[in-house]
């Protein structure tokens, strides 16, 4: 199994280190014993993991969506 692990793809470490810090979040908040360390182990896999994603987004595209592509676009 860790083998398999190991092979996985850097997208799916990205979603998964985002879901595991939200659901040890939520553990966090259900659990009193240990809800401070959860939560804040928690929330630094979850903002890890939302960094890691959105610097995967890239830039936005520099095309003006209302300028004319074409002529035929204009008749």
């Amino acid at each position: 199994m860790s083998i398999k692990f190991l092979k996985m793809g850097n997208n799916s470490i990205k979603y998964m280190t985002f879901t595991v810090g939200a659901a040890l979040v939520v553990l966090g908040e259900m659990y009193c014993e240990f809800q401070t360390y959860l939560s804040i182990v928690g929330l630094l896999l979850l903002v890890t993991g939302l960094y890691l994603i959105s610097k995967g987004i890239g830039e936005k595209p520099s095309i003006d969506p209302y300028a004319v592509q074409s002529y035929d676009e204009e008749e």
